[in-house]
């Protein structure tokens, strides 16, 4: 192997080990969800946030809807916000979605826009922000059993959280 090529995989194994390291701070945004009301990213500080882009056509979205109705009966509302960010479609269709799926949780209209301040390209994707506004984690697609990470992860921060709120509060 040429020293080329060597110095390429040591690059290449930084950047991965770089990405996986260190958390990245979560574009802001302003969306409407919809029902009118206006929501920014940045008045969630000091709370722990789970962002799912979705589209109504998409079959893995569609998969994905139950196991996040369940996260959001089981954390606390309190430091967690549950958020589906719905992409492009209609206030309509996505109304009677809601309604014939019975979430329960908030949904914003979202655009390309806020596809690319968060880099998406494929439904569904799932991103879980911490306290400083910092993403954590980072999910393209859904599989069965997926949630089980979701609440690992949600719960290892709920954890942290209840240190701190102990200590100062």
């Amino acid at each position: 192997m040429s020293f080329k090529k060597i110095y390429l995989v040591s690059v290449c194994i930084v950047v991965f080990m770089t990405s996986v390291i260190f958390a990245e701070k979560a574009p802001d945004f302003s969306l409407s969800d919809i029902n009118g009301n206006h929501f920014n990213l940045s008045s969630c500080k000091g709370k722990i946030v789970f962002l799912d882009f979705w589209t109504t056509w998409c079959p893995p979205c569609r998969k994905a809807i139950p196991a996040i109705k369940e996260l959001h009966k089981t954390v606390d509302s309190n430091d967690v916000i549950i958020m589906g960010i719905n992409i492009n479609e209609e206030q309509s269709t996505i109304k009677q979605f809601i309604k014939d799926n019975d979430i329960r949780y908030s949904v914003l209209l979202g655009d390309d826009k806020v596809c690319e301040k968060y880099k998406v390209n494929a439904f569904p994707s799932f991103f879980i922000i911490d306290t400083n506004g910092e993403i954590i984690k980072y999910y393209r697609g859904y599989y069965e059993g997926l949630e089980k990470e979701w609440k690992e992860v949600i719960n290892a921060l709920m954890k942290e959280l209840k240190k701190i709120k102990d200590i100062y509060f």
